[in-house]
């Protein structure tokens, strides 16, 4: 189902908000992002090209954007107008922000009771904490996650992806789907919560089972999965990559020994003997580049996988280029790559022609003429700064 219909007011200025709206927009919603008047900070994290933050601009594609004061009553009466026809709102401040500003969902649900109302916050507004700051470092922390991802001196290792901000993202986005689904039935909007820290948590869904159940910790349980065994973990190659090895089943297991020439393995118990094992394949692995093992088991259909670089994985596929990368057309940058999303192949929309919206300030005035503003009002917004700044 396409949301080409829906309308998206996006308040958000965080990675776990934009990454909700960023789903809609791929799956053809309107976004439009209200945005204060000085750069967030996601605008200002480097990598830095011609003034222009690519980590800002990852996820911006296809949204129209508005820089407006909302400590201002124009700014905010100019907000109210917007809400009229829109069907989603999202927001990732802290809990009462919103609220704060004259933007709470109480108050906009009474502009126009068919809104879908979506905060994303670290703990939810009924938590003892709502108030407490935090990034998704502070969220994979206090969830276990860093407790269950160590190196081989028992030290935490910072997940390269921020789990928490994309879990919560992702969840905001089906959330409000299904509540735009429940909404036609009913002809109500709602108010959603996420929690980041609950989004974080989630993803321990497997061993935080085992661990409540038995009552252990999940490095106490030697049946987990996943674990460093070694049938599945990554071995370093000859050229100092990295080969990672998931034999889990009996007959993949049998053919890896096999293209290895290592099937006496097979007389020892993979938990007792895991160590001696993982050892005599290391061994091995170890004799040839990790190009010379892709080649090895090229259609050997036995669960090996080089350790690729993002440059690698784009082409991984053997169709060429992941149906996932498409092009942002940015003002001053030009093309810029974007990763998408597997959902967003089956929108029927075309890619390569991802915009960017880089002048806020002609953006702003063409919103807010389309919402009944006319000339003087805008300029008069713009001389007392609420606009244009």
């Amino acid at each position: 189902m396409s949301l080409a219909h829906i309308k998206v007011l996006d308040f958000t200025h965080l990675l776990p908000g934009e990454i909700a709206s960023t789903l809609l927009s791929d799956m053809g919603a309107e976004v439009l992002r209200i945005e204060r008047q000085e750069p967030t900070l996601n605008e200002r994290l480097p990598p830095i090209v011609d003034g222009e933050s690519l980590y800002f601009w990852s996820l911006h594609r296809n949204k129209r954007r508005i820089k407006i004061d909302l400590k201002t009553d124009a700014g905010i009466s100019a907000v109210y107008k917007l809400v009229e026809s829109a069907d989603v709102v999202i927001e990732n401040f802290r809990p009462a922000v919103m609220e704060r500003l004259g933007l709470g969902a109480d108050t906009l649900q009474k502009i126009n009771d068919k809104l879908v109302y979506c905060s994303i916050s670290g703990y939810g507004s009924q938590s003892k904490w709502s108030a407490r700051p935090g990034h998704d470092l502070n969220f994979v922390a206090e969830t276990g996650i860093l407790y269950e991802t160590q190196d081989q001196n028992g030290a935490p290792i910072m997940p390269a992806v921020f789990v928490s901000d994309y879990m919560s993202g992702t969840y905001a986005s089906l959330a409000i789907v299904a509540a735009l689904l429940e909404r036609e039935q009913s002809g109500k909007g709602k108010k959603l919560e996420i929690s980041m820290f609950e989004s974080a948590l989630s993803a321990l869904g497997v061993k935080g089972t085992m661990s409540l159940y038995l009552n252990l910790d999940p490095s106490e349980i030697h049946t987990k999965y996943p674990d460093a065994l070694p049938n599945h973990r990554v071995y370093l190659c000859q050229d100092g990559r990295y080969l990672a090895v998931a034999p889990v089943e009996t007959e993949f297991w049998i053919k890896f020994l096999t293209l290895i020439n290592r099937t006496d393995l097979l007389k020892k118990d993979l938990l007792k003997d895991r160590h001696f094992i993982t050892d005599e394949i290391a061994a091995v692995i170890q004799t040839k580049t990790m190009a010379d093992w892709v080649a090895h088991f090229q259609d050997a259909n036995c669960c090996v996988s080089p350790v690729n670089k993002v440059s690698e994985a784009v082409n991984f596929l053997p169709e060429g280029q992941c149906h996932i990368v498409t092009h942002m057309e940015h003002s001053r940058l030009g093309p810029v790559p974007q990763l998408t999303n597997p959902i967003r192949r089956n929108q029927d929309q075309a890619s390569g022609n991802d915009q960017s919206c880089s002048d806020t300030v002609a953006e702003t005035e063409l919103v807010l003429k389309s919402i009944g503003l006319s000339d003087e009002q805008i300029l008069a917004m713009k001389a007392c700064g609420i606009i244009g700044r």
